[in-house]
């Protein structure tokens, strides 16, 4: 009886832990939400230069409502500096697209605009040749004014995220498999954070289900208390395999761990106090991890929290109708919804499932926190399951219409081409992964100087390390699969971290050398009207760098941090034409000169401010 009472304390306790975490997070909301003070997006260059186009569109069709309005970068060899896409608009207004095209040219060319020169067609697109000098000084400004907060915006104010992400399984080393979902999940937290939204980062822990059933079999058969003092979670890890590979000659365990479960779950205090234990040495695990990749969550509410609820919630939708009782079997099946196929709710034994205590968490998640959306940043194979939570969840009115949810899903890490499994032992640990990368990080760091001071070689190779594991998954589709290809991650001539983090160390050291030359440069007093350029390169770059807050948002609502990737390299490989052209040592008169020393800082600050979006850092010397 004392037992028992203990193990009910220690629910208590565990409860008590979630509201504290919960109660900290609505705090943090309702203060961004009372004093966030975000960049109106409106007020970028790039949004300047559209609403101009908008007025002209207006006045040489005479509609109002005339939607947003896309700019585009043209090829190389056609003239303009932007080009204005036309096929929806004369869709809308049905009329021919090259016609409406002339049509807006010509109202252009009969303007006299602050920021647009002229206009040309060229089939369904008008080019727009733009009053370079003007837009040129404004987005330098507009660089040197807002510093490190340029590209946020107010797009998204006020809104609340729930982003899902991570969600590791506890008594297991967080392996590769939950790679791409930590890695995406925070570049998505980071993203939504910048273009307004207040963002809940929740680590849902897979701390519940028939494998722990598995596992709690396996720790009573052959659990060795020493080896698990030496390295609880791969001793717990070595036992789950063992459970496996034991299960396929004797079947008849699987029932016992289905049995050992199914006692969890009732709260028997032996298996409850197990329970615990292994999920707190879990736990103290995953955070060295996490802190390697520089990643705190609000929230680690793992799935245990919700198995009382669940089985309200069953019993609310079987007494609603939404589901059954399956006479044969009497597990609790959800019947075919539209083209969803029927599921079940809850198992023949009275287990509860992944879907029904989905289904309580995301019960909670919308009346606790009152959110706008819910991510769910989880693998592609998961696709039926959230298709079928989210049709449940609309039907049982526990998720409101107003409240967006999505299933960010995403390919998996491949080995030799083939799936990883704990089960099967092939398994590759994300702190192993970290290690392999930060290794061989310090021999190409070490071949590119060998006199290198050892503690500040340990520093940048950590950086650059843990980036190119990052970098290498982000610039990819989340929806493909991927492997590792060390060569690519750590090439220094495109395509990797490694290149952009050179690129921003390469800008830095020219600076550096242009005040050993010229003494400090104060852009402080470097005024809008004074700001101006000479080379084409020069331009090539600040229209770029104009591009970088619409990169941001286009990045958050398509949730593609690859297409932020995808920016970068462009930017860098921009830089370097730059670099190539112009030579700032010998760039003689001053104002020309701190205009490109403006203009170099713009991106250097761009290339740290986008690898920062997606969790990557910069070292300033390599």
């Amino acid at each position: 009886m004392e037992m028992k009472e203990k193990n009910q304390d220690e629910f208590e306790k565990y409860k008590l832990e979630v509201a504290e975490s919960v109660s900290a997070v609505q705090k943090k909301i309702s203060e961004e939400k009372d004093n966030r003070k975000l960049v109106d997006f409106d007020s970028y260059p790039s949004e300047e230069l559209k609403a101009e186009v908008i007025e002209v569109v207006k006045e040489s069709i005479d509609v109002q409502d005339v939607g947003a309005v896309g700019l585009s970068v043209p090829p190389a060899h056609i003239s303009g500096d932007f080009a204005l896409e036309v096929f929806d608009l004369a869709k809308k207004l049905g009329e021919k697209p090259n016609v409406l095209a002339k049509k807006i040219a010509d109202r252009i060319n009969e303007r006299e605009l602050e920021l647009i020169k002229d206009a040309s067609v060229a089939g369904a697109f008008v080019n727009v040749e733009t009053q370079k000098e003007t837009l040129y000084r404004d987005i330098l400004a507009k660089v040197l004014e807002l510093g490190e907060r340029y590209g946020e915006s107010d797009i998204n104010a006020g809104k609340v995220a729930v982003i899902d992400y991570s969600a590791p399984n506890i008594a297991k080393p967080i392996g590769v498999g939950h790679l791409r979902s930590t890695i995406i999940g925070q570049a998505l937290v980071n993203l939504y954070h910048e273009t307004g939204y207040s963002v809940i980062k929740d680590n849902h822990l897979g701390d519940w289900g028939t494998q722990f059933g598995s596992l709690i079999y396996a720790y009573k058969e052959w659990g060795d208390e020493k080896k698990i003092e030496e390295n609880p979670i791969r001793e717990l890890k070595n036992l789950y395999i063992k459970f496996h590979a034991f299960s396929e000659e004797h079947p008849e365990v699987k029932d016992n761990a289905r049995e050992l479960f199914t006692r969890l779950e009732k709260k028997d205090p032996e298996l409850v106090a197990l329970w615990k234990r292994f999920r707190d040495l879990s736990l103290k695990d995953f955070e060295r991890v996490y802190r390697q990749l520089g990643i705190e969550f609000d929230t680690n509410i793992g799935e245990s929290y919700f198995t009382e609820q669940t089985d309200k919630l069953v019993d609310e939708c079987m007494a609603s109708g939404l589901c059954r009782k399956d006479e044969a079997s009497e597990a609790v099946v959800v019947d075919q919804m539209g083209e969803i196929p029927s599921f079940l709710l809850r198992k023949q034994d009275g287990s509860s499932l992944y879907l029904s205590r989905d289904l309580a968490t995301l019960q909670f998640r919308v009346n606790t926190f009152k959110p706008n959306a819910i991510l769910y940043v989880v693998g592609n194979e998961q696709d039926l399951n959230f298709k079928q939570l989210f049709a449940l969840g609309k039907r049982a009115e526990y998720l409101p219409d107003e409240v967006e949810t999505k299933h960010i899903g995403f390919g998996m890490v491949l080995r030799d081409g083939k799936k990883m499994s704990t089960r099967k032992g092939t398994l590759i640990e994300l702190e192993d992964l970290l290690s392999q990368s930060v290794e061989k990080s310090k021999e190409i760091l070490l071949k590119k100087n060998s006199d290198a001071d050892p503690q500040e070689l340990d520093k940048v190779a950590e950086i650059v390390g843990i980036g190119a594991i990052i970098y290498n998954d982000l610039r990819q589709s989340r929806v493909k699969n991927i492997s590792f290809d060390w060569d690519k991650m750590l090439d220094l001539e495109g395509g990797s971290a490694v290149y952009l983090q050179y690129s921003y160390v390469r800008i830095n050291s020219i600076l550096r050398k242009l005040t050993e030359t010229y003494g400090e440069i104060d852009l402080s007093t470097l005024e809008k009207g004074e700001i101006f350029f000479e080379s084409k390169s020069e331009f090539g770059l600040a229209k770029k760098l104009m591009m970088f807050p619409e990169t941001i948002l286009r990045s958050q609502q398509s949730d593609s941090p690859h297409q932020l990737c995808v920016y970068l390299e462009e930017l860098a490989l921009l830089f370097n034409s730059f670099y190539n052209e112009v030579s700032l040592l010998r760039t003689e008169d001053t104002k020309l000169r701190e205009s490109r020393v403006a203009l170099c800082e713009g991106v250097a600050l761009v290339i740290k401010k986008g690898l920062s979006l997606l969790s990557i850092k910069v070292p300033e010397k390599m």
